[in-house]
């Protein structure tokens, strides 16, 4: 049973770069850096000897470029090892991408008239918003634990609000994935405060596997700092995870750590 468990979850932790809703202006091209750790204990109810903790880390590379102003490529190539006590497995993944703007798909992230009872009580203030939608349609493959290929299909969602110095940045996204052997799907929201050089936010992320019965839930706490006459950001990223495994009863995940940084740098 443990053995199931491991090779379950390796194929599993990982969380790639999020490209978001945004379109790389024609010409321009960016690359994103990412490494992140993170331990989720196992508990065994039956057998509370064998109680572990699975580790994994992971690092990924994402590169963007505009191909025109309404066109974005992607490529992600990313690594990924997992070890327990007396097993270790190590994973490739690669996905290829096009990303297309979607201007009429965009829509607001905030309840329903907020904004515009903002403007309306506050009406000398100098409001502007900005609302982008995306598609995005990715061929994936997976080298290990499961050789496995197939297509990946989402939607992203961004609504920007700034007054003055501050925004107020709202991003959503939701995608499918069906690979040879198994169906995935992930929604991702993260709400952000801008301000000058620095950015503080927070992320929710779910993701399901159809195939297996895997579920996870993670949480994490953001801090970016983008120097305005750079061509670099850099974010630092920490929180935990939960999991529920409906095909393994047998076995408790209790509430795991993570932390990611991520370094991105335009050319």
């Amino acid at each position: 049973m443990r053995v199931v468990v491991f090779y379950l979850l390796a194929s599993c932790l990982a969380s790639p770069a999020w490209a978001g809703a945004w379109m790389v202006p024609e010409g321009d091209s960016k690359a994103t850096l990412q490494y992140g750790e993170r331990k989720q204990p196992l508990h065994y109810p039956l057998a509370p000897e064998g109680d572990d903790t699975l580790r994994e880390t992971y690092q990924g590379l994402l590169l963007e470029h505009g191909l025109n102003p309404r066109i974005t490529i992607l490529a992600k190539l990313t690594e990924q090892k997992t070890r327990e006590t007396g097993r270790q497995n190590q994973s490739q993944n690669g996905q290829l991408a096009l990303q297309v703007d979607a201007p009429k798909l965009a829509t607001g992230l905030l309840p329903p008239f907020v904004f515009f009872a903002l403007e309306t009580l506050f009406p000398k203030l100098d409001w502007q918003r900005e609302k982008i939608a995306s598609l995005r349609g990715e061929l994936d493959w997976q080298s290990s634990p499961r050789h496995q290929s197939g297509y990946h299909v989402g939607i992203s969602l961004a609504d920007k609000i700034t007054l003055g110095r501050v925004s107020v940045l709202q991003e959503v996204e939701f995608s499918q994935t069906r690979l040879s052997r198994e169906s995935h799907v992930n929604g991702q929201y993260r709400f952000s405060i801008l301000r000058g050089d620095w950015q503080i936010g927070s992320q929710a992320e779910q993701f399901e596997n159809e195939t297996t019965g895997y579920l996870s839930l993670k949480h994490s706490t953001r801090l970016t700092w983008k120097p305005q006459l750079a061509d670099f950001e850099i974010t630092l990223g920490r929180g935990h995870s939960r999991v529920n495994n409906s095909q393994q009863p047998l076995t408790r995940f209790l509430t795991g750590q993570q932390w990611t940084l991520e370094f991105q740098q335009k050319f």
